[in-house]
């Protein structure tokens, strides 16, 4: 049995959102077998739930005690580089505590979470022989978007040793980008830990439910316009539940009416006891950046049959070791969102035929097993290891690392 790992993992702040459910859930898993320290500088801005639910891992953060105070450090950050445009206070000292827990703690590997989360580490490492293996969560797909010619990252792309994506969409997609000479990459996805035993629903209201951020990308009025079509096309008395707090939900909700069977539940600390009681999951995102989603990975350990859309990673977790585990909706060239004529038939079709649900269901508990948090913890170690044993010089000087770059 190989040694335990002393592993550095790096994430801004633990707002609600699945990057950060990812980066908690991997970091509980790999705390099981190995050492591991979580730099979370801005605690201050991250929901109680998530950092609640680390476990057997140290948490170091900023002594920020409030958001009120990260703010007044970032404006000073920004005011001392209009005087000084070459020194980053705030960058500098996410580098400077990052070397101090190095030095106490001798890290065998560094694993920062979001693009973020890379700058701090590949700023405070950038001279040192110590491996970065950066987790994507759909970062590069944004990136492409945000600075096509990759001027601003190629510095990163020179000092990141590898990369450990959450699919192969999202492997082939950076492996288009020009990484240095000794690059590695691989795919492992999210680990989620098996669900907790729920009591059977009664109800006999045939349930869709939808999961995720509050955002307009993540197709929530594209699930509300389906719904309301396969209400007019059956018979079967449905619910529709979305899961999920923003502005934008409470002013879609207003166009709900109050006797239309569509339930806001507002943000959930833990959405999997509502995730238990769907007969069907949906998410008809046309989210850019959309990768490995969660809520997806969620249905699918409860069990639950999925209608979602042709993006990202879906398509891959949609399909399981014995055939389709729910049903993919394309987006439509003209409006580049779900076609909701094609989700509605796909919703339709689920509810009202038992047979097609119960076989997508028994694949979706069959596909669920690669999510085991043990053995995505365990192909991350050793991937870990691989990187370390591969890097056999220092990491190079960075060519030209861009004088100011601000995160908040």
């Amino acid at each position: 049995m190989s040694a335990p790992l002393s592993i550095l993992m790096v994430i801004p702040s633990l707002a609600v959102g699945g990057a950060e459910w990812a980066f908690v859930r991997l970091a509980n898993a790999l705390g099981e077998k190995h050492n591991v320290t979580a730099y979370v500088p801005y605690r201050c801005n991250s929901a109680p739930a998530l950092i609640g639910a680390l476990k057997g891992v140290k948490l170091r953060s900023l002594p920020l005690p409030h958001p009120f105070f990260h703010k007044a450090f970032y404006k000073l950050s920004l005011t001392l580089q209009k005087a000084l445009p070459a020194f980053d206070l705030e960058q500098s000292l996410h580098s400077l505590v990052l070397r101090l827990l190095h030095h106490a703690a001798r890290f065998d590997v560094v694993n920062p979470h979001l693009r973020s989360g890379t700058l701090m580490a590949c700023r405070a490492f950038r001279n040192t022989a110590l491996p970065i293996v950066e987790n994507d969560h759909g970062d590069y797909a944004l990136l492409t978007k945000e600075d096509p010619g990759l001027q601003r990252h190629q510095w990163l792309m020179e000092r990141v040793n590898a990369v450990i994506c959450p699919s192969q969409y999202n492997a082939a997609l950076i492996a288009r980008f020009p990484w240095h000479p000794g690059f590695q990459q691989t795919v492992i996805p999210y680990p989620m830990p098996a669900p907790e035993p729920v009591t059977p629903r009664l109800d006999p209201t045939f349930t869709f439910g939808m999961v995720a951020r509050g955002i307009v990308e993540k197709g929530w009025a594209e699930a509300i316009a389906a719904f309301r079509l396969v209400r007019q096309r059956t018979t079967l008395p449905l619910r529709l539940v979305l899961v999920g707090g923003s502005p934008y939900l409470d002013t879609l909700k207003q166009t709900v009416a109050q006797d239309e069977p569509i339930v806001f539940t507002g943000y959930q600390e833990h959405p999997a006891d509502c995730i238990s009681a769907f007969d069907v999951g949906l998410l008809p995102s046309y989210f850019t950046g959309e990768s490995l989603p969660w809520s997806v990975i969620e249905c699918l350990i409860h069990g639950k049959p999925v209608s979602a859309t042709d993006v990202g990673g879906i398509p891959e977790m949609l399909e399981g070791p014995n055939g389709p585990c729910g049903i993919l909706v394309p987006l439509a060239p003209e409006t580049g969102r779900a076609s909701i004529e094609v989700l509605a038939a796909a919703m339709q079709n689920l509810a009202e035929d038992e047979g097609l649900r119960n076989a997508l269901a028994a694949r979706a508990l069959l596909s669920a097993r690669r999510y085991h948090a043990g053995t995505c913890a365990s192909a991350c170690a050793q991937f870990f290891s691989r990187v370390q044993a591969s890097l056999l010089s220092v990491a190079k000087p960075l060519s030209s690392p861009p004088a100011v770059c601000n995160v908040i």
